[in-house]
């Protein structure tokens, strides 16, 4: 009980506040987008597959920008870096109510939300990896509860505002909500890492660490080690890393293209807009439990990280795989319900798998590189509008997504037979 006080002290509750509320931000950007996209698909006159690549950039962009977030928390600290990021992402969201074209909404996206997005989010998890440690899975839990609640309030609010004020009065409408990230980082202190700076053993090797050589000339392998230490291009060729990335691969694959395509694939089976987007609700219920439902398990060491992981990626599966078959309301809530269950249970196990088996050292690294690179998204943004082009219906392109988490598990049965963690 005593660590626990210590561990959610008033640092640590910031801390778990602000990885909350981005989770609610960018739950309420990616759910609202997809709300948004069948009346922005129609009031641009394109494709459906365009404005899918078009929302998905943010995602893209996010995930490059970040690795930079090891060099700005150098150089600014993690309080400025998440104000700046946080104010600067803000203006991206608002500025999409004012485009007149999917060319100003993709830059808005690209280039201000989800660049600074990406580096919130890694300096997020980062800050909650230093900060606990008996108690990590479930502060995980509750900060992954933030888009549970953005899945369960945004869908129908997001129609509501589209009814009421059209598409620019909601995009703006839910810019000002998602305006809550700035206090959110305000309060948060800056905390020192927990790790060293990468040196030499040898102080012969400081000169190569600056770039350059023994002469005082500028080294280009120094130049080049230098950058690889920086950015921890090592990580690569770790099988861990690769364990974990995997995992959230086939994750990020499926669920990002459920939050864009789950209101419109209800919309073509024949569903209102209104009960299309109030089904989401079911999705956030399961949400919410799903994310602390592994915790007191994980915490207390009842269960491996691996296992439950594993059972996970299975439940979502299946989810997808029956949708084909769904065609009533009834069906829909229970097979949302568990999408949503395992989903945010999945982004939970993934950010404790990676402290556990990379180390609190390599963090910000580890959530930098999975998140840059970016594929995921861009499968997520572009297939199910690709399939819904083609063959007029999402029911084929929502069981090839669904069973990416099953697929994406390979390394990590791999890994476990092999016994690498």
């Amino acid at each position: 009980m005593l660590n626990f006080a210590m561990e959610f002290s008033r640092n640590g509750s910031f801390i778990t506040l602000l990885f909350f509320t981005t989770e609610v931000v960018w739950g309420c950007l990616a759910k609202s987008m997809g709300v948004l996209l069948p009346t922005l698909r129609d009031q641009f006159t394109t494709e459906t597959w365009i404005i899918g690549i078009v929302l998905a950039l943010q995602g893209v962009t996010s995930d490059v920008a970040g690795l930079l977030a090891m060099p700005l928390e150098k150089r600014l600290g993690c309080r400025r870096v998440l104000i700046y990021g946080s104010v600067v992402a803000m203006m991206g969201l608002v500025s999409v109510a004012f485009a007149t074209s999917t060319v100003h909404i993709a830059l808005a996206l690209a280039l201000l939300t989800g660049p600074t997005f990406g580096i919130i989010t890694v300096l997020d998890k980062v800050l909650l990896g230093r900060h606990f440690t008996t108690h990590f899975a479930l502060a995980c839990g509750i900060g992954h509860m933030g888009k549970g609640l953005a899945l369960l309030v945004i869908a129908p609010l997001t129609q509501l505002f589209l009814d009421t004020y059209g598409w620019r009065g909601a995009a703006l409408l839910i810019g000002g909500i998602c305006m809550h990230l700035i206090p959110s980082a305000a309060v948060v202190q800056d905390v020192k890492p927990h790790y060293e700076n990468i040196s030499d053993e040898s102080s012969a090797d400081s000169n190569d660490q600056k770039g350059f050589d023994t002469d005082g000339n500028i080294s280009l392998k120094a130049s080049c080690l230098g950058i690889c230490k920086a950015m921890d291009l090592g990580i690569l060729l770790e099988f861990n890393f690769w364990i974990v990335f995997m995992c959230n691969f086939g994750l990020t694959c499926t669920f990002d293209a459920w939050q864009l395509y789950f209101v419109p694939h209800l919309q073509v089976k024949g569903f209102s807009a209104q009960v299309a987007a109030s089904l989401c609700t079911a999705a956030a219920v399961g949400y919410l439990i799903g994310t602390v439902i592994w915790s007191p398990f994980i915490d207390r060491g009842l269960i491996k990280c691996s296992t439950a992981i594993i059972i996970s990626s299975l439940a979502l599966t299946f989810s997808f795989v029956v949708d084909p078959w769904v065609n009533d309301v009834i069906g829909y809530v229970i097979i949302t319900t568990i999408c949503g269950l395992f989903a945010s249970a999945l982004y939970t196990l993934i950010d404790v798998m990676t402290k556990d088996i990379l180390g609190i050292d390599r963090l910000v690294s580890a959530f930098g590189w999975m998140r840059a690179l970016f594929f995921g998204r861009l499968i997520a943004g572009f297939v199910p509008g690709w399939m819904y082009d083609a063959r007029g219906s999402y029911d084929l392109a929502f069981v090839v997504i669904g069973i990416m988490p099953s697929v994406c598990l390979l390394p990590l049965v791999i890994g476990l037979m092999w016994k690498t963690f």
